[in-house]
């Protein structure tokens, strides 16, 4: 297989009732993947970007999508917590192997600034932000 032909499936996940609750999470979690993404095409220029998927009807779009452009591999970012169902029609769908990218936009989360936070929403929002790039986890 040639470099021309080997694509590189890229998305992330989410969960789209996030949205209305935590203003700012969902673009603040694109532009994370705009980040990934900007990351894997400087090394490999046939990437094919399904973007944020946050419910199962993307779900399906995403996995007929990297069906459609014959994806060889597939990279999920994952961003916040989300369903099953926001990842399995992908994969299923697009019958390839998947590499699991679980990265921190920073290093860790800003305890002292999380801390001093007076509102729970705000705290829910930066939790969401970073749930799976801390110790631990």
């Amino acid at each position: 297989m040639s470099k021309e032909d080997f694509r590189i499936g890229l998305f992330g996940i989410g969960l789209d009732t996030y949205w209305p609750q935590f203003s700012g999470l969902e673009a603040r979690l694109n532009g994370y993947l705009r980040e990934v993404h900007a990351n894997i095409a400087a090394m490999h220029p046939h990437v094919i970007n399904a973007g944020l998927v946050d419910s199962t009807d993307k779900a399906f779009d995403a996995g007929k999508l990297f069906k459609r452009e014959d994806v060889s591999i597939i990279f999920l970012y994952v961003s916040t917590y989300a369903l099953s169902s926001t990842v399995l029609p992908v994969v299923q769908r697009a019958g390839v192997p998947v590499i699991i990218l679980n990265l921190a936009p920073e290093a860790s989360i800003d305890y002292e600034n999380f801390n001093n936070m007076q509102d729970r929403t705000s705290m829910t929002r930066e939790w969401l932000a970073y749930l799976f790039c801390m110790p631990g986890s």
